[in-house]
């Protein structure tokens, strides 16, 4: 009876930790897809890009030139089964990391470019 307890407080445990440490967030998401369609170059102004991405994270202004940049990123990290594992027996964790990157470049208040960057990267975190 001892041990069946056991079984089940560790099990409840195991999927606590897993729920608890599965995902983590940070930046402002913004959707490239909807840019792509509905900004045009040289005709889009300031308010567009703010219906679709919000405020940007940060903002640049480069006044010699007289172009001014939104810079918006956004960070998800998911724990892989293989994470679980190693945190569970204790060596350390695995993630998986999408990086997604926006730059918004204006000059007189409309957009005259956009650059992207993305990426996808599985780390170990190794425990000492």
């Amino acid at each position: 009876m001892f041990r069946r307890k056991n079984i089940c407080l560790f099990t409840i445990m195991l999927f606590l930790s897993m729920f608890l440490m599965s995902c983590a967030t940070h930046g402002r998401r913004c959707a490239i897809d909807v840019l792509k369609t509905q900004v045009k170059m040289e005709s889009s102004k300031k308010e567009d890009i703010f219906k679709i991405c919000g405020e940007p994270l940060t903002k640049d202004d480069n006044i010699k030139q007289g172009t001014e940049v939104w810079h918006y990123a956004y960070v998800e990290k998911n724990i892989t089964g293989l994470g679980v594992v190693a945190h569970v027996a204790g060596v350390g964790s695995e993630w998986e990391s999408n990086k997604t990157v926006l730059d918004v470049y204006f000059k007189n208040d409309v957009v005259v470019d956009i650059k992207t960057e993305s990426s996808n990267q599985t780390n170990m975190h190794w425990q000492n």
